[in-house]
């Protein structure tokens, strides 16, 4: 479903200053908060990212966010992301995503982890979370197999995976922003899983 205020999430701890994205988990401060609250307090709370990669091509998908999204409307982004909700797993939150915004059903053995960013974006419109990214390779022939969810989705684009990583690294405001940290972890998961 689209973003709803009254979503409950797990607030968690901000992290220590040498955060590892390979090793390092967030923790939980065993509190619960409304959606709302949290993105209006700068709460930190743990989110889902989910790249599509087409490794034969070395592209990557990107969805256009929609304009009623509450953070970074209209900004091309993640191929599917969503904050984690009380009660729910990382991994049943990723595939619950995968087929709400795109109409991919994602067994758990497609998800191939990667690793958790603390993103500090709270005061650059966004919010505060902790972000388990994970990839997935496109085994489909065309796009023609989407169903985009359009109340959070406006449309899909195939990029290259160097041009993405560029822009995003330049802080290109057609996109929505990832921290250093977190462009410099998946270039690298990249050309591990690309070369």
């Amino acid at each position: 479903t689209a973003q709803d205020a009254s979503e409950c999430f797990e607030i968690y701890e901000p992290p220590p200053e040498k955060f590892d994205p390979c090793v390092d988990k967030p923790v939980s401060k065993n509190i619960f908060t409304t959606r709302g609250q949290a993105h209006k307090n700068g709460c930190w709370h743990c989110s889902v990212h989910i790249w599509i990669v087409d490794t034969t091509s070395k592209s990557i998908l990107l969805q256009k966010r929609s304009v009623n999204k509450d953070t970074f409307p209209g900004r091309w982004d993640i191929s599917s992301a969503g904050h984690v909700e009380k009660g729910k797993s990382i991994i049943e939150t990723a595939k619950t995503e995968l087929a709400e915004e795109l109409g991919i059903t994602a067994s758990d053995g497609d998800l191939e982890f990667a690793f958790i960013i603390p993103a500090e974006q709270f005061c650059l419109g966004g919010c505060n979370a902790y972000e388990h990214v994970y990839f997935v390779q496109w085994k489909h022939k065309n796009e023609s197999q989407l169903s985009l969810g359009t109340e959070e989705v406006s449309e899909v684009s195939w990029i290259q995976t160097t041009t993405l990583l560029d822009a995003l690294a330049n802080g290109d405001d057609k996109y929505a922003p990832r921290t250093k940290q977190y462009v410099d972890a998946m270039r690298a998961f990249l050309q591990r899983c690309c070369d």
